[in-house]
């Protein structure tokens, strides 16, 4: 038996020498190289990036280019609101990679995504003319305290660590459902009316369906206890469907005055 793969494994190794020596054989085209326009391109270091409320509201993105022997500008262009951007850059002969600063003025609180391009006849075939930065303007967070938490989706109770934004009345349940995903949500000044839960990842995913979504449709505050009635939601068929309704009670530290 080893005497046979022995002669196999030889005839085998003939075969892929062969083979190899054929491939070696074949030639290739190089991929053409630009030598029009100006061949630039954009990148950032960070594509996502988080402020705190007294942050500074900028962020540096890189253009580059790869002929650097003459003079040339530019084009920036983008399509969010409330962002500044220089609508060209300079270059120096000799210059191959410039920073620029984008600012931007954006609710504490609120997310944005800014794309920033630069025109197809201006750019660079073989890099991105376009890069997206997704920045958040975050609260100030303080902790209040451990909770109480209860669901009847996951049929479980837990400590649940709270806490509240300087700058409003809204509220992080840390590490909620799954470590990693806090849910956020925002109550009326007197703390009576649910204001608004925006649709958040539980961080459970689902067997069939993946992530699983978490929606509020009432609320009832009911002493230092809040009584969600949630309904649980998951991606189907390009939209939404839903996997029922659950009722979810926040009890507050002892202590704490809500």
């Amino acid at each position: 038996m080893k005497a046979i793969n022995k002669y196999f494994l030889i005839a085998l190794a003939g075969v892929f020498l062969t083979l190899t020596a054929c491939s070696d054989d074949i030639e290739r085209e190089p991929s053409p190289v630009p030598t029009d326009g100006i061949q630039a391109y954009v990148y950032a270091d960070a594509t996502s990036l988080t402020y705190l409320p007294n942050d500074e509201q900028s962020f540096v993105v890189k253009v580059a280019r790869q002929k650097t022997e003459e003079a040339a500008t530019v084009h920036l262009s983008t399509d969010a609101a409330g962002v500044n951007l220089p609508a060209t850059v300079d270059f120096a002969a000799g210059e191959a990679v410039k920073d620029v600063q984008v600012t931007f003025d954006i609710p504490i609180g609120s997310s944005l995504a800014v794309t920033i391009t630069i025109p197809e006849e201006e750019g660079y075939v073989y890099a991105d003319n376009t890069v997206t930065v997704n920045i958040t303007r975050d609260y100030t967070w303080l902790n209040i305290g451990t909770g109480v938490y209860t669901s009847s989706a996951f049929v479980q109770s837990w400590p649940q660590p709270i806490q509240r934004a300087k700058e409003a009345n809204v509220y992080k349940l840390v590490d909620c459902i799954t470590e990693g995903y806090p849910m956020i949500f925002t109550l009326s000044a007197d703390n009576q009316t649910l204001e608004a839960w925006e649709l958040q990842e539980t961080g459970y995913e689902d067997a069939t369906y993946g992530m699983t979504y978490y929606s509020a449709k009432s609320m009832v505050r009911n002493g230092n206890k809040l009584v969600f009635t949630m309904q649980l939601i998951v991606s189907y068929n390009g939209g939404w469907g839903s996997l029922g309704d659950y009722v979810e009670t926040l009890e507050f530290p002892e202590g704490f005055d809500l």
